[in-house]
């Protein structure tokens, strides 16, 4: 496993979300992003969605929130926001078969995106440090070829 670089949360108003969370922990944020894209579910139902994205700006990792989208995997929890925890992995399909393995399965799956639920209800979000996400360059792992000044183009302005 490797280093812990953020925590998602599902909050039900993003906005409003970022202004919460944000005061409690004197956090600023990055540009909201938009994406459409299709996950699927543990059981592997499709769900075609636009997700509202942020991440703060904070280390020694960030917080990702998004716009919950009810009746999705990306649903406010019922336990509350807090939705899972990600970290860096190099060889994502071998950590995805180590979960598997320890009783973590597969929640949420979509392109370069694999979420998964253990004991507890704990999910884990294991992300290939491989993959370029150019708007969160400065929170890859210190020696990584991607690690660099971010890079907000495709953001969402805000009013």
């Amino acid at each position: 496993m490797g280093d812990i670089w953020h925590v998602g949360m599902a909050v039900p108003d993003l906005e409003e979300g970022m202004r919460e969370v944000g005061g409690a922990f004197e956090l600023s944020w990055r540009p909201i992003h938009e994406r459409m894209t299709t996950v699927q579910d543990g059981a592997g139902r499709p769900y075609d969605i636009v997700c509202r994205f942020t991440f703060s700006t904070s280390s020694p990792f960030a917080i990702e929130m998004w716009q919950a989208i009810p009746g999705t995997p990306l649903a406010t929890p019922d336990s509350g926001i807090l939705h899972h925890i990600g970290y860096w992995v190099d060889d994502l399909p071998k950590e995805v078969e180590r979960l598997d393995g320890n009783g973590f399965a597969c929640f949420m799956s979509g392109p370069s995106l694999a979420i998964h639920s253990g004991p507890g209800g704990l999910m884990l979000e294991p992300c290939d440090v491989r993959r370029d996400r150019p708007f969160l360059r400065d929170l890859f792992p210190v020696g990584s070829p991607l690690r660099g000044t971010p890079d907000n183009a495709g953001a969402v302005a805000q009013e």
